[in-house]
């Protein structure tokens, strides 16, 4: 396209061959131009009928003067796309830089016919301005398909024509008036114009302490309270009301989205369901979201590329948002069935360890079941029974939010402890009592039966030592056996979350360590060796 215009500037003054190679010109133009996309068909025939019959006008009586006007443009566009076309914008910058010599050499001097230039100079300038258009021709191929749609800045195309014509202007205006040099005059106005632009941008942003002109140009150009502020605002307090459904709160926005006096309506199509807002009618734009999901907004009049790109925006938000709907019932489900999961759990572990209790009383039964002392073991094995099984059973039924919890000595619960687990040899019990402290029956019971429980289930388990400590500094109860050590997997994550059952240690723990975290004690795995793996319920006194 440059190469054409510079032909066309320099060749003969055949009116037919200025003809030919304008619509050539313009040809290539409206192949290059970047304001439309390409695979849009144009409807608007009269529209461009009447552009071709000005250019025809125009390039049949006042050819140069068109060309001056075209040049403009083309300024105008390689400038507009100097700041977002980053691959080729040296090769912006180039094609912007011929083109205002093509102007300033080959066309003013032949529409002024005061202006004179020196002999055999444009001879010269014809051919430097030819090789670097030559240049262009090693410019990369951007891929078109991954090319944002918007390729233009029309404040910075504006600012860029604007400069170059007052440039040429001042050249031509310093020769008329002042009888100054066409070529000195071009170059004082380059040189007035350019310093004009550095002031302005200094004053713009000085970073000397003073805001600049940018920063008092804000209160103006910001909206604050517009179209997009009051949507935002809109789908901010309507996720915040937990009892709305995703397609309650979806509707609700629509319905809100078409009060803008350029829509009238707007119909969502997603997973075989519609939600509609407004009325159906006048022009339609459907915007694909998904390869499931479009909404079709309805217009009031034909919307520009700015408005529609807008709406856009606001229908991606909604969608978004829709979508963080969706997430939030299904965290509030899984939190609902986490819940389930736990209590079941829970309570899975306390029937368990009635079951071993009742175990327990039979194997004392049969042991001696003619003696005095067993059945005197058996009698309070029983009745602990009892009391854990009316226990879990209340733990089924709907709470009272009754925050009472049964205390006891450590004396007093260790002799309840011991003949539980008498007819087990493996288990020893050991106590070291300074201060008979009273201690939550509940959670040391919830302990002692999981840790003992999972020690039983090792293999290898000899020997389970359990211990009470009770001073003026702490209470203690410890739980060690000669087994294998808890695979690190296991223990990274022993008592945050509830874990297999297939090695022992998994939701009782978890449950345990949540009862003991809320009576202010603490659960951990204090050591972890083969041979030597110990579990510790403690509280510090003096916190």
């Amino acid at each position: 396209m440059l190469l054409v215009y510079h032909v066309l500037i320099w060749s003969s003054s055949d009116t037919q061959i200025q003809l030919a190679l304008s619509f050539i010109l313009y040809g290539m133009f409206l192949l290059w131009q970047p304001l439309w996309e390409k695979d849009v068909r144009i409807t608007g025939l009269p529209v461009a009928i009447f552009i071709a019959l000005f250019f025809l006008v125009v390039t049949f009586y006042a050819p140069n003067e068109s060309l001056v006007f075209f040049g403009l443009l083309l300024n105008g566009l390689f400038g507009s796309r100097l700041l977002t076309q980053s691959g080729v914008r040296a090769y912006d910058l180039l094609a912007l830089i011929i083109v205002t010599l093509e102007m300033a050499v080959g066309l003013i001097p032949e529409a002024f016919v005061q202006i004179n230039l020196p002999n055999q100079f444009s001879g010269y300038m014809q051919t430097v301005i030819l090789i670097p258009i030559l240049l262009l021709f090693f410019t990369p191929n951007p891929n078109q398909s991954k090319a944002p749609r918007s390729q233009i800045d029309l404040m910075h195309g504006l600012l860029t024509s604007t400069l170059i014509f007052i440039v040429l202007l001042g050249g031509i205006v310093i020769n008329l008036l002042y009888q100054v040099n066409y070529l000195d005059g071009l170059l004082l106005t380059v040189f007035i114009v350019s310093t004009l632009t550095i002031g302005i941008s200094w004053f713009w942003n000085p970073g000397i302490g003073f805001s600049g002109i940018g920063v008092l140009l804000n209160r103006y150009t910001m909206t604050i309270g517009g179209p997009f502020e009051t949507w935002i605002s809109t789908l901010t307090a309507l996720i915040e009301e937990r009892y709305l459904t995703p397609r309650e709160f979806l509707r609700a926005a629509c319905e809100h989205l078409v009060e803008n006096d350029w829509l009238n309506g707007i119909e969502w199509n997603f997973e075989g369901q519609k939600i509609i807002a407004g009325e159906m009618s006048s022009y339609e734009y459907e915007y694909k979201l998904t390869h499931r999901v479009r909404a079709t907004l309805y217009y009031k009049s034909i919307p520009g590329s700015a408005l529609e790109q807008h709406t856009s925006l606001l229908v991606r938000m909604a969608y978004q948002f829709y979508l963080a709907k969706l997430n939030q019932e299904k965290v509030r489900a899984q939190e609902h069935f986490a819940t389930i999961h736990h209590t079941g759990a829970r309570l899975t572990h306390d029937i368990k360890n009635i079951l071993q209790s009742i175990k327990t009383s039979l194997a004392i039964l049969n042991s001696s079941p003619e003696s005095e002392v067993p059945q005197n073991l058996l009698q309070s094995n029983l009745t602990q029974i009892s009391t854990r099984l009316e226990t879990t059973l209340n733990k089924l039924k709907a709470p009272d939010f009754d925050t009472k919890f049964k205390l006891v000595r450590c004396l007093e619960w260790m002799d309840q402890l011991e003949p539980q687990y008498q007819a087990n040899p493996l288990i020893v019990f050991s106590r070291d009592i300074e201060i008979n402290r009273s201690i939550p029956v509940d959670l040391f019971d919830s302990v002692i039966d999981n840790l003992i429980s999972n020690a039983l289930k090792k293999t290898t388990v000899r020997k389970i030592d359990v211990r009470l400590h009770s001073s003026t500094g702490i209470i203690l109860l410890s739980v060690c056996d000669d087994g294998e050590a808890v695979t690190q997997n296991i223990e990274s994550e022993l008592f945050t979350q509830p874990l297999s059952s297939g090695s022992g240690m998994g939701v009782g723990l978890y449950q345990s360590s949540i009862m003991a975290q809320a009576f202010n004690f603490q659960l951990e795995l204090s050591q972890n060796e083969p041979g030597k793996v110990c579990f510790n319920l403690f509280q510090h006194q003096e916190e």
